[in-house]
């Protein structure tokens, strides 16, 4: 596909469970219809790592975070630690991605094309080879009482104009072709949102448009006591868990009601960016591919935005591409992995696609030759948020089954998804799904070897402080992890600060 040009478009923390063209019945996104309708479809598609500067840093270069060494949202990143070595002290650190890792705007750069990024960045280098625009928030007040905006929300506005104003002019005078990608905040709001409502919401605050979401079948834990420990607990891991933890299921509906509000609001900015490109002279000759960094966690299991957790609320997200030689209107079947973008995207323009990638092409699927994927598995990984709370865990799933593994004792977990897409029954103890489970942990193992993957040999966090609690979120007690972390990083900084010398 010689000088075709890209629009990339993704959001934050948009689980494909949350849109129409994927099945929910609730959602209203006319926009992203109007694109899913002249799109190819990848029906389960996985984040690499549910986590936003994780997977950013591997959708971007087509590499495991284990490969990248981009683990956990740290400002500085922290360099994992090997079983037999404390988890204290000053961990080693790098500032950037490391140079020997091609990044896709350095590769569609060295091939021609002006590359040009709006929006969220959160990239730890990984963006290396684009024209960074700046962002910059517009403020606008709330027009529903009880949710709130935040800086997401401001940016994406800021987002929205300048990927607008670029595609209404300066893409016309391009002289080579382009590869611009509009990164939006939203639905990201949702987490301010939860921190916001901690002690619950209040309806008659509320503007109603239309009826309250109803629960997801799976709100409820079928089974918690059949998860893994760091799943039973997760409210004592991160605070927008512990925030929500004693909310009623009224509470869970308003806050489906509020993510509902935010995608809503992205779509509307979405239908602008893709108007503007409708309105230029690139409009029949330039690739549009949708998808999101990772998911939320929509009520699913009681769980809110996401955490270490390999769910399909929290995993599987939007992946769809519309543009010249693509057929609109097929739903390619097997599992895809955001991995896949940048090899699909080289092949797809006719561009060598180097041998370290860890994905794969998908672009024979995305021009008819197949219906499915044809990829083996698609995996994902977890280390920490921070730190402090680390138990590493891994997924590998394929069309059949959904094998889930953590780096503690009795941690995993298997899930039949085609008949329990929705996870409510862990396989992983029954006796007859012994050789079913065995079959995956070689899977898993292989997938380990194959992309040496030092998981086995991580460290965990001593999380006796916590997990005290009887089982179930709506039982918990005291602070989470990430508060006493952000608790005690604060005081060390306040220590540091009084002891410099004036």
């Amino acid at each position: 596909m010689d000088q075709t040009n890209f629009l990339l478009i993704l959001c934050d923390q948009l689980s494909a469970s949350a849109l129409s063209f994927y099945g929910n019945p609730y959602s209203r996104t006319p926009n992203l219809d109007r694109l899913a309708e002249r799109s190819a479809i990848f029906e389960y598609a996985y984040t690499p790592c549910p986590l936003c500067q994780p997977a950013r840093a591997s959708f971007w270069t087509s590499r495991y975070p284990h490969e990248t060494g981009v683990r956990t949202n740290l400002p500085l990143q922290q360099i994992p630690v090997l079983k037999g070595q404390p988890l204290t002290g000053e961990p080693e650190t790098m500032t950037s991605l490391p140079e020997a890792i091609p990044t896709m705007g350095q590769l569609f750069s060295q091939a021609g094309y002006r590359c040009v990024h709006f929006g969220k960045t959160h990239d730890y280098g990984s963006l290396k080879g684009f024209q960074v625009i700046p962002s910059e928030e517009i403020k606008i007040p709330r027009d529903n009482p009880s949710i709130n905006f935040d800086y997401e929300t401001f940016l994406d506005i800021d987002t929205t104009q300048k990927a607008v104003q670029w595609l209404s002019t300066e893409a016309d005078s391009c002289d080579r072709p382009f590869l611009a990608v509009a990164d939006l905040q939203n639905p990201h709001n949702i987490c301010s949102y939860i921190g916001e409502m901690r002690d619950g919401c209040h309806p008659e605050s509320f503007s109603l448009e239309r009826e309250l979401p109803p629960l997801p079948e799976n709100f409820e834990f079928d089974d918690i006591q059949n998860r893994p420990p760091f799943i039973q607990y997760l409210c004592c891991a991160h605070r927008r868990l512990r925030h929500a933890s004693h909310w009623t299921p009224a509470d869970y509906q308003y806050y489906l009601y509020a993510y509902y509000t935010y995608l809503s609001i992205v779509d509307r900015q979405i239908g602008e960016i893709l108007t503007a490109l409708e309105s230029s002279k690139h409009a029949g000759n330039t690739a549009v591919i949708f998808f999101a960094d990772h998911g939320e966690g929509m009520a699913a299991h009681r769980m809110v935005t996401k955490y270490g957790v390999f769910y399909e609320e929290s995993n599987r997200v939007p992946f769809l591409a519309s543009g010249p030689g693509i057929i609109a209107g097929r739903r390619i079947q097997g599992v895809a992995s955001l991995l896949d973008l940048l090899p699909t995207m080289l092949d797809y323009a006719s561009l060598p696609v180097p041998e370290s990638l860890a994905g794969r092409s998908l672009a024979g699927a995305l021009s008819g030759a197949s219906d499915n994927t044809g990829n083996p598995y698609a995996a994902a990984e977890w280390h920490d948020e921070f730190k402090d709370y680390t138990v590493p865990g891994r997924m590998i799933c394929d069309e059949n089954y959904k094998y889930i593994c953590y780096l503690e004792p009795d941690s995993e977990e298997l899930f039949d998804l085609k008949a329990d897409r929705l996870e409510k029954k862990n396989l992983a103890r029954l006796p007859e799904y012994s050789p079913i489970l065995e079959t995956y942990r070689k899977k898993l193992a292989s997938h380990l070897a194959g992309t040496h993957d030092d998981f086995l040999h991580l460290a965990v966090s001593d999380t006796s402080a916590y997990r005290h609690h009887p089982l179930g979120y709506q039982n918990h007690q005291g602070l989470s992890a990430v508060e006493v972390y952000a608790m005690s990083t604060k005081a060390k900084s306040q220590a540091q600060a009084q002891d410099s010398p004036a």
